[in-house]
């Protein structure tokens, strides 16, 4: 008996780790990204990172006298703005792995 893999073994776990490499560069994509937008007046700018969430929000100067109504119409305009970012960023990533994933898919049945 050899030490030696099987070569089908071998590509199989070739094509496992590639999927993980995959994986692993949008995890970093993910920890990495920023989306920043404002509101349509520009008086309310927020940050959020590549997982949604909220990490930073920057009001003009003299904007609290807007009111507190107004206020949370512009804060929730600039949310929504930035989280459409951030999903069409998303959505562009699922696109891109999913056609990676069929790539590694596809050279896996090579081997079957």
């Amino acid at each position: 008996m050899t030490d030696e893999m099987h070569p089908q073994v071998a590509a199989v776990l070739a094509q496992a780790q590639r999927l993980q490499s995959i994986m692993d560069d949008q995890l970093d994509r993910m920890n990495s990204q920023t989306f920043t937008a404002t509101d349509e007046s520009g008086t309310v700018e927020v940050t959020l990172d590549g997982h949604h969430q909220l990490r930073a929000v920057h009001f003009v100067e003299g904007l609290i006298g807007v009111g507190a109504e107004e206020l949370e119409h512009r804060l929730n305009e600039a949310l929504r703005n930035a989280a459409a970012a951030a999903s069409a960023s998303l959505d562009a990533d699922r696109e891109r792995i999913d056609t990676m994933v069929a790539e590694v898919a596809g050279n896996a049945s090579e081997f079957a």
